[in-house]
C-alpha cells in the first residue's frame, strides 16, 4: 500500500483526509493518506523521517517554506514561488511541487473570477500567497500587491490598504479560518471604503466554506469564491504527480459535490 501524509502545526481544520481518499476510490489505488501534526520545535526531525517513509507528502501552514532545505530539488514553478506544498518521495530524490498554483488558477476559472488586467491585492506573504502571486502573474495581472501586518521593502501594512486598494482582494491569511469563523481579516470600516472599486474577493480558507470576509463582499454584490475548490484541484494535482498518470477534469467538479454537505 502506497502512504502519503499531510504536515502542518496545526490541522484540525483539514479536510484533506477525506479528498484524497474520495480520489484514491476513484481510480482504484489501494493507498491511505493522513493527517500529522508537527511541532515548530520537531520540524526538521519529525520531517526528515516521514520523508524516508512515505510516498508523497503535502505541506501547509507554517512550513511551505522550511521544508525547502530537506528537499533533493525543487519544480520551476516551486522555485519561482519559494514554496512547497507537494513533495514526490518514491522515485529515490525528494522532489518539491507547488501545486497551489495550479488549484488556485483553476478555482478562478471555475468561478469566473478575471485577474487578466487587475490590480490585485494579497494580504498575507506566506508560502500560500508567493504560490497566488505567481498564479496571478500567469494569469495576466496589471499588479501584484502584498499586504502585510509586518511590511517588507515592496510590501504595504493594512494602514495603506485603504488608500492604495482598488480591484481584486485575495484572502491567504488564516484569518477567519475554523474555528475562528467569525473573524475578518479587514478591519470593516476599511472594507467598507474598499466595496465600491472592488473587482471580486478571493478567500483561500474552505472551512467554513463562507468566511465572514465572503459573505460581507457577498452582501454588496462583489464576485466572490472561497478555497474548497482550490483544496480538490490541487489534491488532484498532487495525485496526478504522486502516480505519474493523468486525472480527468471532470473529477473536480465530482469530489466537490461529495465535499459539499
Amino acid at each position: 500500500m502506497k502512504t502519503y501524509v499531510l504536515i502542518g502545526e496545526k490541522l484540525g481544520h483539514s479536510l484533506s483526509v477525506p479528498i484524497h481518499q474520495a480520489i484514491f476510490r476513484r481510480l482504484e489505488l489501494d493507498a491511505s493518506y493522513r493527517l500529522q501534526e508537527i511541532a515548530a520545535g520537531q520540524f526538521e526531525e519529525v520531517t526528515a523521517q516521514l520523508l524516508r517513509e512515505v510516498d508523497g507528502m503535502n505541506v501547509t501552514i507554517p512550513y511551505k517554506q522550511r521544508i525547502l532545505p530537506l528537499l533533493d530539488g525543487l519544480d520551476p514553478l516551486a522555485a519561482q514561488a519559494g514554496a512547497v506544498n507537494t513533495v514526490v518521495c518514491h522515485t529515490g530524490k525528494l522532489t518539491g511541487y507547488n501545486t497551489d498554483i495550479f488549484g488556485f488558477e483553476t478555482m478562478l476559472r471555475m468561478n469566473r473570477i478575471q485577474a487578466a488586467q487587475e490590480s490585485c491585492f494579497i494580504l498575507g506573504t506566506g508560502g500560500a500567497a508567493r504560490a497566488v502571486a505567481v498564479a496571478l502573474q500567469d494569469m495576466g495581472a496589471q499588479e501584484i500587491v502584498f499586504v502585510s501586518r509586518h511590511p517588507q521593502p515592496g510590501q504595504i501594512g493594512y494602514n495603506e490598504l485603504r488608500e492604495r486598494f482598488h480591484g481584486l482582494l485575495i484572502n491567504c491569511t488564516p484569518v477567519g479560518m475554523y474555528p475562528h469563523a467569525g473573524l475578518c481579516p479587514v478591519p470593516d470600516p476599511v472594507l467598507q471604503d474598499m466595496l465600491p472599486v472592488m473587482s471580486g474577493c478571493v478567500d483561500l480558507i474552505y472551512n467554513p466554506p463562507e468566511t465572514e470576509l465572503t459573505a460581507r463582499c457577498r452582501a454588496s454584490g462583489i464576485p466572490v469564491c472561497s478555497g474548497l475548490s482550490m483544496l480538490v484541484a490541487q489534491a488532484l494535482e498532487a495525485e496526478r504527480l504522486w502516480q505519474n498518470t493523468e486525472i480527468p477534469a471532470e473529477m473536480i467538479d465530482d469530489i466537490l459535490q461529495e465535499m459539499i454537505p
